[in-house]
């Protein structure tokens, strides 16, 4: 992970990551935040990977207690700042992939876009940080980036080019992602604005929550409207509902 790439998107947030919260077509997240607040009326509640905080505003007014949690500093200053009438939020500067958590384990978890990091062995690590800050019984709401959606994208992009009239080859070749390796695309990996950025299969999610003792309650696609003209085709993350045994 590197922390002073984040100090910096976090110092210009809204021009440099997209939004789940503003592009959520469909309301998913925010829908699944208040059916967890119904679930557990008196629980606690962790943004885990809480970014500027732009989801903990409407955590803190549906649980008892949140913890927002990030490891940039620069992120949790403007998430206090967001969250300064709020007087129930905790925050912890923390790394999920080597630093203990700093809380006990809670009711419901909210991990949006955060195990995307390119490391196999500090992806792993996060995942057990993740995993094991939910109670027995407990919900994690896990939103990661689809692979599917971006082989997806590259196949549009493909034939896009034909439709120009390219070659089949000069339309494979203008598709493919400056700088990608054999190997990141073999695990997943694929560049997000130049970023190195761990994408999931469905299967892939499914096998590893229930490694980690989830039961599955609801898995379906996060979609975001088309990009104007530099991605017109709808994409989408995957979003997980799941309960720790």
């Amino acid at each position: 992970m590197n922390r002073a790439f984040w100090e910096t998107v976090s110092a210009n947030y809204q021009q440099e990551v997209l939004s789940v919260f503003d592009n959520d077509a469909e309301g998913l997240v925010k829908k699944r935040i208040a059916d967890a607040a119904v679930s557990f009326p008196k629980g606690n509640a962790v943004d885990l990977g809480c970014g500027v905080g732009r989801f903990t505003p409407l955590l803190a007014d549906s649980f008892s207690h949140v913890y927002a949690c990030d490891f940039s500093s620069v992120a949790l200053k403007r998430a206090r700042s967001r969250c300064r009438n709020k007087k129930n939020v905790t925050y912890c500067e923390f790394d999920l992939t080597g630093d203990p958590a700093p809380f006990d384990p809670v009711e419901f978890v909210l991990c949006v876009n955060v195990l995307i990091m390119p490391s196999l062995a500090q992806r792993l690590r996060a995942w057990r940080a993740v995993t094991n800050q939910v109670k027995h019984g407990g919900t994690l709401l896990l939103v990661v980036p689809s692979m599917e959606s971006a082989q997806m994208e590259h196949y549009r992009t493909v034939e896009s080019w034909l439709g120009e009239g390219e070659t089949c080859a000069a339309a494979i070749r203008n598709s493919i992602q400056e700088k990608a390796t054999a190997s990141d695309l073999r695990m997943g990996i694929y560049q997000l604005d130049g970023v190195r950025t761990k994408h999931y299969l469905r299967e892939e999610i499914q096998d590893v929550l229930c490694g980690h003792e989830f039961e599955i309650d609801e898995f379906r696609k996060l979609r975001y409207p088309p990009d104007g003209d530099e991605s017109p085709f709808e994409t989408w993350d995957w979003l997980f509902v799941a309960r720790r045994r």
